[in-house]
């Protein structure tokens, strides 16, 4: 038995040598119809790169328009991350809410004040369950917001979502007065540990 293993083993050793010039592995690509080539595909007898006339320069590219970016363009589960983000030159101007848009805009517990609001629990992200905090009302009914929604009366928007707190964002500074926060500002509230 040993015999054979050592004849074995001494065969594979003779058998790889002899061959000292490393292989490299080259792929070779099909040409496409941008390269001047004709489609994958076509094999017709004479067809090919050197057949016929180089084709013209490539066209120049034509810049699209961009639609404007909304909030809603941001949400965790919607925006697209190879879409890159341009910053205009020139001043900042500041963005009117068109009256449309805050019609669409549905508000979770539309019917408290946000003094009225307690938050009372945070569930964090973890696989495809999107963040979300707890709220009691004053009248003892509970309400779970979910990241990005916006809720209460005065529209507030639930921008963030943290293991201690929460921050909100005032979108609307005629329907957050009683915040005395401005458009744009944030605020946190911490989870209440009774």
């Amino acid at each position: 038995m040993r015999a054979l293993l050592l004849i074995g083993l001494g065969l594979s050793l003779v058998s790889g040598c002899g061959d000292d010039e490393p292989r490299a592995m080259v792929r070779h690509k099909a040409p496409s119809v941008a390269d001047g080539g004709e489609p994958a595909g076509s094999t017709q007898p004479g067809s090919g790169p050197s057949s016929g006339p180089a084709p013209a320069a490539s066209a120049p590219r034509v810049k699209l328009a961009r639609r404007p970016l909304t909030r809603e363009d941001f949400d965790l589960t919607t925006r697209d991350p190879f879409q890159g983000f341009e910053i205009g030159d020139g001043p900042a101007e500041d963005v009117e809410i068109e009256a449309s848009s805050i019609a669409d805009r549905a508000a979770v517990m539309s019917e408290y004040d946000f003094e009225d609001l307690k938050l009372v629990g945070i569930v964090m992200s973890k696989g495809t369950i999107q963040p979300r905090a707890l709220f009691v009302a004053s009248d003892s009914k509970s309400y779970t917001v979910k990241q990005g929604e916006y809720f209460s009366r005065a529209e507030v928007l639930l921008a963030a979502i943290n293991h201690d707190y929460v921050e909100i964002e005032v979108v609307d500074e005629d329907l957050a007065s009683g915040l005395n926060l401005a458009r744009g500002e944030r605020r946190a509230i911490y989870l209440k540990t009774e």
